[in-house]
């Protein structure tokens, strides 16, 4: 993917706006100093011309008078530089946490999770975290530019007081500007074209460096193969980067080479000058000092648009992520405050973005208000997709989900999932205390002991709390000193007391949970999980229960088959075993296998 937004007041606005809302008095006080800064150190030159001048001549005056100039400029240049830098520094870090904060809340305010499953995106998020100091140093960038262009055009004055045509030394820098732009190309060429890669690389060091993953690659015994892999794919970024490096070096050497060519040039014509007698002596060596002074400029000018062509392309990245999120953010239909009917899929199919072959295939089904209903299927049935429909992590491709008639994508996704609740087999286990693990379920009650210890009990994790050191109050976790490790099972009951702290919620989840129980214990575990739904039935609340064990789902009011994407029945479990289809083919292979696993 490209993201392809054009330089514009946009792109200035993400340029400066970060430094102006992280720190407005540092940002103006910088630019104060700078442009003084730059003045002086542009003119103390002119002492020279006046010391020259002055000591051939006799002129013991002029003389002061060249050295006052050189000693005030120059003092006044170099302590408002030293200062401006001391700022600028600060300035980096104070924008860098601000934009630090900003991408996390755009990514997370995108109401799906298309753009963290598919790699073009994933790149583009990746490069803007990557280039996000190269973004938070863009002001001082373009103070560095303001006092280029401060210093050069006085630069162009002076030269033009000696001889009118050596004006023309400044403008030859375009030269190395020029080529300088040419080379960040090529460099963003190759950062594009290695993305995955590096994505790839960080992935493989992760694996082989976390402890989750270290017992199991330590028995497998592929340590070795996962080290030479990295080392191979990071080889691979490593040789792209050098030859993108050595064409962009090619061409600043050529860019210098014009630049260098033009000053020996002007050099050569004041000496020639002088030597007929139409150029001072003084004005030479002003001439000399500038001409330098200008080669100083063109090489900062180099390395600042180098600096802001980086910025300006994640600054694009940053605008791109801000209409992704906004774009896909814009809904405003109301939520019901209770189901009535209940939840309803009209010929709803749905392909993932870069798949051609649909994943769930013209659904239609009814989830009743108030109703328990369990979703079972082989992997691969299209399960866990249909919970990220319910949930708005997508949207149906076509086809559409109604809420007592109201389009699930017309309602803002945020707003939707207030009123749900969801525990997925991937549950999370964050390093908080037990109470923040529970709490962040429902974050306004997160802070009430009395809420978090019913969600406890009603999700069988009252022991667990109860053996903790310091009750829910204990920080779970390895990462942290102090921190108490859970097992597997105990981190997935807090997982379950977290999905039931919502109160009355619409629509209510468990996407296989359970998965790694037996089937004894899973079958108790959504039988609590429905008990505790069938009492909140007020609100006409849906409760999903996903599976692949049929075994698990009979005390659902109503069961759903689905079979490479496609809703094969419906009914209850006395009905769907008197049909004699699917579900009773299956049910009774996975009980047999249970009552003889050999």
């Amino acid at each position: 993917m490209s993201v392809a937004v054009r330089p514009s007041g946009s792109v200035l606005r993400v340029l400066v706006g970060p430094a102006w809302r992280a720190a407005p008095g540092v940002l103006a006080w910088a630019v104060a100093a700078t442009t003084v800064a730059a003045v002086a150190s542009a003119t103390f030159p002119l002492g020279f011309h006046l010391m020259v001048d002055g000591a051939l001549a006799h002129d013991g005056a002029r003389v002061v008078t060249g050295v006052c100039v050189v000693a005030v400029l120059f003092t006044l240049a170099w302590t408002l530089s030293t200062m401006a830098a001391a700022r600028n520094s600060t300035l980096t870090d104070r924008v860098s946490s601000y934009l630090m904060a900003r991408i996390a809340v755009l990514i997370n305010a995108v109401p799906g999770v298309e753009h963290l499953e598919r790699p073009d995106l994933l790149s583009e998020i990746d490069q803007l975290r990557e280039g996000r100091r190269t973004l938070a140093g863009a002001a001082r960038q373009l103070l560095a530019g303001w006092q280029v262009a401060i210093r050069s055009i006085a630069i162009i004055v002076l030269l033009a007081t000696v001889y009118p045509p050596v004006m023309v030394v400044p403008l030859v820098g375009l030269a190395p500007m020029l080529a300088d732009r040419r080379a960040s190309r090529v460099q963003q060429a190759s950062g594009d074209a290695l993305a995955a890669d590096r994505r790839l690389a960080d992935q493989l060091f992760g694996l082989a460096t976390t402890a989750d993953t270290a017992k199991e690659l330590r028995t497998y015994g592929v340590t070795g193969a996962l080290a030479a892999r990295h080392s191979a794919i990071a080889e691979r970024v490593r040789a792209g980067s050098v030859r993108a490096a050595l064409l962009g070096a090619a061409w600043e050497g050529l860019g210098w080479v014009c630049y260098a060519t033009g000053f020996v040039v002007v050099i050569i014509v004041l000496v020639l000058r002088a030597v007929h007698g139409h150029t001072s002596p003084g004005q030479v060596v002003m001439a000399v000092s500038l001409m330098r002074r200008a080669q100083v400029q063109v090489s900062s000018a180099t390395d600042t648009a180098g600096s802001l062509a980086a910025a300006v392309r994640t600054a694009r990245r940053l605008l791109w992520l801000e209409r992704y999120a906004a774009a896909r953010s814009a809904a405003d239909g109301a939520v019901p405050a209770t189901l009535r009917t209940g939840i309803r899929l009209e010929s709803v199919t749905f392909a993932y973005p870069g798949r051609d072959e649909p994943v769930l295939r013209d659904v239609d089904l009814t989830l009743p208000a108030g109703a328990t209903v369990a979703v079972v299927g082989e992997n691969g049935a299209g399960k866990t997709t249909l919970v990220k429909l319910l949930t708005r992590m997508y949207v149906p491709s076509e086809g559409r989900i109604l809420a007592d008639g109201e389009d699930l994508a017309a309602m803002p996704a945020d707003r939707w999932r207030e009123r749900t609740t969801a525990v997925f087999q991937d549950f999370l286990r964050p390093s908080l205390t037990a109470r923040e693990v529970v709490g962040v379920g429902d974050l306004p009650r997160a802070g009430d002991d009395a809420a978090v210890g019913g969600a406890v009990a009603r999700g069988g994790a009252r022991r667990v709390v109860e053996r903790l050191p310091d009750g829910l109050a204990t920080p779970l976790g390895r990462w942290f000193t102090g921190g108490h490790e859970l097992s597997g099972g105990q981190w997935q009951r807090l997982a379950l007391a977290r999905g039931l702290m919502r109160p009355a919620p619409l629509l209510t989840v468990l996407d296989e949970p359970t998965a790694s129980l037996d089937a004894v214990a899973e079958a108790r575990l959504f039988a609590r999980f429905a008990e505790v739904s069938r009492a909140g039935r007020e609100a006409g609340g849906v409760t999903v229960l996903v599976s692949h064990r049929f075994s698990t789902v009979r005390t659902a009011d109503l069961i759903v088959v689905l079979d490479q994407g496609r809703v094969a029945e419906v009914g209850d479990h006395e009905t769907l075993l008197r049909a004699g289809g699917t579900y009773a083919q299956l049910f009774t292979l996975q009980a047999r296998a249970y009552l003889d696993p050999q």
